[in-house]
């Protein structure tokens, strides 16, 4: 039976160029290059042994065979992509999915969903936490949470949460134990704590440049405890283990609550900063439209 079906992808491809009348928009419309696109259609083509589009004044035209294959087509995918919005729309009316980093997410996002359930009860919020760069195509998200010094993707929308400025910190029970708040004296007795998280690479500033621009008397070349999520950096600071280079949005709590103290009032501004991330191309749902302004608001307190 199902080998009686022309070849799906070219089907899906035929049906975007029919809806947006060519192939360099049915291409975008997909994700997928115009080559691709023609490709498809080409494929389709030969498994109809007719042509499907001719041009006309400039413009794709279909034949006779096209016009009889859109007929049923379009309707069928219309169909089909009615009944899937109405399905998904009921199963996860009141879901919210977040791709966020898990730094992000532990040291700052987990804090105020009491908050936000306390507003919105009938709301679901699921996290999935993610370092690398937010891919709705292939994940169903309905916002991202990302750092990065290039706030462009294409198909998306960035708004800013916040920048974040890095200066060093130690825990109290460090300064007690080694008896100052030297900065050189502390990473003597203890360690250099750097974060090496995946969503760091390339970005500066790190230990090197603040100590080439404040503290020119302290190697980098000291013992150092390494971590690739900035979670664990900050727990072994706060545990008195070494000192940090503590980012400011990430470490906001921990200095707040007295577990960690600056050691410096010198800071660097980070090339980058966090943004949320959603889809140009599809409004958001109720839910995580609330979500969105609730969290904007939020985070646009400091």
């Amino acid at each position: 039976m199902y080998q009686d079906i022309p070849p799906m992808n070219a089907l899906v491809s035929f049906d975007a160029v029919i809806k947006t009348g060519t192939v360099a928009a049915a291409a975008q419309m997909l994700s997928i290059t115009p080559s691709a696109v023609s490709q498809r259609i080409k494929q389709l083509e030969a498994w109809f042994r007719a042509p499907l589009f001719y041009r006309h004044q400039g413009k794709l035209a279909l034949t006779d065979v096209g016009r009889q294959l859109a007929d049923s087509s379009t309707s069928a995918f219309d169909q089909l992509l009615s009944v899937t919005h109405q399905l998904r729309s009921s199963a996860a009316s009141s879901d919210i999915t977040i791709s966020a980093l898990s730094s992000f997410a532990y040291l700052r996002l987990i804090e105020h969903l009491p908050d936000f359930y306390a507003a919105y009860p009938t709301f679901n919020v699921n996290i999935e936490t993610d370092n690398t760069r937010a891919d709705f195509r292939t994940h169903s998200l309905d916002l991202a949470v990302r750092y990065t010094y290039n706030p462009t993707q294409e198909g998306l929308r960035f708004d800013k949460i916040a920048d974040e400025t890095v200066f060093p910190c130690a825990s109290p029970a460090l300064m007690e134990q080694v008896g100052t708040r030297d900065l050189a004296a502390l990473i003597e007795a203890s360690s250099m704590i750097v974060d090496l998280s995946p969503q760091l690479v390339n970005v500066t500033p790190g230990w090197q440049q603040w100590l080439g621009e404040y503290e020119g008397n302290v190697s980098d070349s000291c013992r150092q405890l390494r971590f690739n999520e900035y979670q664990f950096a900050e727990n072994t600071a706060v545990g008195g283990q070494g000192v940090i280079l503590a980012r400011s949005v990430l470490s906001q709590r921990a200095i707040a609550r007295g577990d960690l103290v600056a050691l410096s009032d010198k800071s660097l501004p980070s090339a980058s900063s966090y943004y949320l991330v959603s889809r140009k191309d599809v409004p958001l749902k109720p839910p995580a439209r609330e979500f969105s302004k609730w969290f904007l608001d939020v985070f646009s307190r400091g």
